[in-house]
């Protein structure tokens, strides 16, 4: 599994409809057009970083070269493109301008030649690290873990030295009055826009997705909660 680096990735986009910005600071006109520049702007021939759509406009030339070169992109996960070859395949996983190889040491390095001949790319190794996931290359194996994501959660939240429980819920009761799941009392104040309830259910319900299904019954159930969370949830 190795990680490229697309350099300037935006930069190779094709602008799909017409831009003008504003003449920056610096730019020496012609002496052809020799007028103020508030009275002047200049029509953008290729993306550049700044605009949303960018993003987009990188991603579609990226994905016509790699069907050029005969991958198919999935077609739930735009993301992923993969190429078979006899019994052998390769897989392309991008992530903006990151971009993931997939396959054996001969194939990934003609996989690797394919994008080069194409776009500057910047070799970075083995991959340790991409949206939140930790990769680390054993023997015969590859290792996913979120630990660090992990941390960087408990900091966010200001739990970083909390104690640890084996199982991170309390236990229901059959009383449904004194269930803390059952439904809000009408005394009961809610938390305010201050407190981060959602956010912290966001960032769970990721860890619960991808290595931390042992949580995820509890944060679904916390999750029933996000318009109306008070402080017993």
């Amino acid at each position: 599994m190795r990680l490229m680096d697309v350099v300037t990735a935006y930069l190779y986009g094709t602008l799909d409809t017409e831009i003008y910005m504003k003449i920056s600071e610096g730019f020496n006109m012609p002496d052809a057009y020799k007028v103020s520049r508030e009275n002047c702007s200049i029509k953008l021939r290729k993306s550049l970083y700044g605009l949303k759509k960018f993003g987009r406009i990188w991603y579609n030339r990226l994905s016509e070269y790699l069907l050029k070169e005969g991958y198919k992109k999935d077609p739930i996960c735009s993301c992923f493109f993969i190429k078979r070859i006899g019994s052998k395949f390769v897989i392309i996983i991008v992530y903006v301008d990151d971009i993931n190889i997939i396959r054996t040491p001969e194939e990934l390095q003609n996989a690797m030649n394919c994008l080069k001949k194409e776009f500057v790319m910047k070799d970075l190794g083995k991959t340790k690290f991409c949206i939140g996931l930790q990769f680390e290359h054993l023997m015969h194996e590859i290792f996913i873990h979120q630990s660090t994501y992990t941390e960087k959660v408990l900091k966010r939240f200001y739990m970083k030295k909390i104690h640890p429980l084996s199982t991170p819920m309390v236990v229901r009761s059959l009383d449904v009055r004194k269930d803390p799941f059952g439904p809000r009392e009408n005394d009961e104040q809610l938390l305010g826009p201050k407190v981060p309830y959602l956010s912290a259910i966001g960032v769970l319900i990721y860890l619960a997705n991808n290595t931390r299904h042992d949580i995820t019954f509890v944060v679904n159930l916390l999750a029933r909660f996000s318009s109306f969370p008070t402080r017993r949830h």
